[in-house]
This record gives structure tokens, C-alpha cells and sequence, in this order.
């Protein structure tokens, strides 16, 4: 089981058929998103490290039914005191439940834990484990594994910047492939903030020419530094400016793929402004477009968005719901109307 963004699942299969020997594969593990099971043989683990639609490994033990009543601890108890676990010298148990149990993750984290404890008399350490046990608890289903990952694959790099509304990696990467970015394509990030999407293009996809633009001073010195720590530096350009004026920045440019995460309004308190960024960013994109370019934006306001490229010249040509921040949120893709 991989785990990885609700609602880029299908980003993930595709990602793992270019990357794996993928036999069988299932994207809504336990009908939830962000979870999806991928059946390959063991010689391809490490190249699930390579992944960058995913979050976290999780090798499944074994997947069976749970009461929602307390009796379900005991069936949490007994079902991983049967289990095979490749164990080190020290373990700590980690839990996600989703849906409504008359017990906590804790609980199950101290079910689970004191199980292990009875059958391999291995210790316990929080702080630093050398195996960590998994057991997810969904609805009816308990998933029991090993968690692969000590820390999430979405960290690339050692961040320097930390801009307040920093984009996860694994969804800037989705956008990039929900765009269809190639090689040597010319790449705007026009709300480029700490520079996530502009980073994540330039470390996957060779000969791309990559300009990150943003009004804030200190958010484009924060992006040519994450830059420099993510080793792509020499591959980027960072350039201050108004998004809804790029003919000032970007004379003579022509742009393959736009790809942004477009302010929401919330932190900044600017939601009554949003109409005048997001159709004044369309109206002056649309210069620097041909008639194969594409624009992958990410907002909560959907139909706000949807209305405002309409009435610019743009057609929309998919939206997928995802969770963001603990958001719904959506990636839209747009092109310009013929």
C-alpha cells in the first residue's frame, strides 16, 4: 500500500506502470482515498523510493474485518498476534482510523502494541524505532503492514523557505503530469510563491525552460533559495512581478504549460479580490499561449474559476477533486478556445 494525496490516485497507476512491474493494482484501498494497493514483485520495492506521486510504503500483512464496537480491539489483538512481522530490536505501532469506532487510534496503537509485545517480547520505542508497525483501521477493515518509509517521500529537499501557503510537492508533481509537461516544454508558474511546482518540474523533467513569477520580494528570494537547496538552481529562473501584467516580465516568451496554485483568499483575508487576480492573470496569460498550451490551476473556488476562464477565452477541459490543507480542492485544466 502506497499512500499519497486524496484524489491522485490515478496519478499514482500511472506513475507505477512507467516505473514498476505492476500486476495488479487497486486505487481506493478500503474504498478511501489516498490509499492504493500495488501488487509487484519484491525486486521492485526500491524503485517505489523513486515514486513521486506517493507519500509513504506500507508492506500489508495482512487485511482483515474489525467490529466498530469495542470487541474490535480484541479482534485487532488476535489478528496481529497471528501475523509474521519482520521485526528489529525496538517497534513502535502507528494508526490512521477513519470512520466512527467506539475506540481511538490510541487504542488500537496499544491493542496492536501490546500483542506484538506478548508474542516477540520486543520493546517499545517511540522516539526512535528501528521497525514501525502500521495498523490502519477503516471502517470494518483493519490494514496491518510495515511502514517502509521513516519520513514522507513528499520532502525532497532540505526546504530553507517556508512559504505560509507552501504547495505539497506530490500535488505539484500531479499537476505537472495532469498537464502533460514533456521535455523542453516552457513552464510558468505565475504565483510561484516558495517555488514548489518550478523545483519539481525542474528535478523530473530534462531541457525544460522554468520561470516562477510572484509580487512578494521575499517569496521569490525564499524560491531562489529552495532552488539552490534542491540542486537546481542553474535550471530555474525567479523573477518578481505581477501576475496579472506578465507582458511587463515575460516580453517576447511563449508559454507550453501555465501551472499554479492560485491564491484562495482565506489566510490573506482577500476573497472579495480573487475575481479581479484570477480573470486579470487569464486576461493577460492568454497572449502567450499557442493553440497546444495548457493550464493547470489549483483552487477552492471552482466555480468562480470556471466562469472567469469561460468569459477569458479559455475552455475547461477537466477537474479532479483533491484534499489540500484539509480542503477540498480542485486541479482544473484549461486550454485556450480555438
Amino acid at each position: 500500500m502506497v499512500t499519497t494525496v486524496p484524489g491522485i490516485e490515478d496519478i499514482v497507476l500511472k506513475e507505477a506502470s512507467e516505473k514498476l512491474n505492476l500486476f495488479e493494482s487497486q486505487p481506493r484501498l478500503g474504498g478511501i482515498g489516498g490509499r492504493v494497493s500495488l501488487v509487484i514483485p519484491k525486486s521492485d520495492t526500491q524503485k517505489l523510493f523513486k515514486m513521486r506521486s506517493i507519500e509513504h510504503i506500507v508492506q500489508i500483512l495482512k487485511v482483515f474485518r474489525v467490529k466498530k464496537t469495542k470487541n474490535g480491539l480484541d479482534e485487532i489483538y488476535k489478528g496481529v498476534s497471528k501475523l509474521t512481522i519482520p521485526l528489529g530490536s525496538t517497534f513502535r505501532v502507528t494508526c490512521e482510523r477513519i470512520g466512527r469506532h467506539d475506540y481511538t487510534s490510541i487504542d488500537v496503537q496499544r491493542s496492536a502494541g501490546q500483542a506484538i509485545v506478548d508474542r516477540y517480547g520486543t520493546k517499545v520505542n517511540l522516539e526512535n524505532p528501528e521497525t514501525i508497525v502500521r495498523v490502519d483501521v477503516v471502517h470494518d477493515l483493519c490494514i496491518a503492514g510495515v511502514q517502509l518509509t521513516r519520513n514522507s517521500l513528499r520532502i525532497r529537499y532540505p526546504r530553507i523557505f517556508h512559504h505560509p501557503s507552501a504547495l505539497n510537492p506530490v500535488i505539484a508533481y500531479a499537476m505537472l503530469r495532469y498537464s502533460e509537461v514533456q521535455p523542453r516544454d516552457r513552464i510558468l508558474d505565475a504565483f510561484c510563491g516558495g517555488g514548489t511546482i518550478i523545483i519539481e518540474a525542474a528535478q523530473v523533467w530534462e531541457d525544460i525552460d522554468a520561470i516562477g513569477l510572484d509580487i512578494s520580494p521575499k517569496s521569490i528570494n525564499g524560491a531562489r533559495r529552495n532552488s539552490e537547496a534542491a540542486g537546481v538552481k542553474k535550471k530555474v529562473k525567479f523573477i518578481l512581478g505581477d501576475a496579472t501584467r506578465l507582458e511587463k516580465f515575460l516580453p517576447g516568451w511563449k508559454v507550453d504549460k501555465a501551472v499554479s496554485n492560485l491564491p484562495f483568499g482565506i489566510r490573506s483575508g482577500r476573497l472579495k479580490s480573487l475575481p479581479k487576480i484570477y480573470s486579470g492573470f487569464l486576461r493577460s496569460l492568454r497572449p502567450f499561449l499557442n493553440a497546444s498550451s495548457k493550464v493547470c490551476l489549483l483552487t477552492i473556488h471552482k466555480r468562480l474559476l470556471k466562469s472567469i476562464g469561460e468569459r477569458s477565452g479559455y475552455d475547461i477541459l477537466d477537474s479532479k477533486q483533491i484534499t489540500h490543507g484539509g480542503l477540498t480542492a480542485h486541479i482544473m485544466l484549461l486550454e485556450p478556445s480555438s
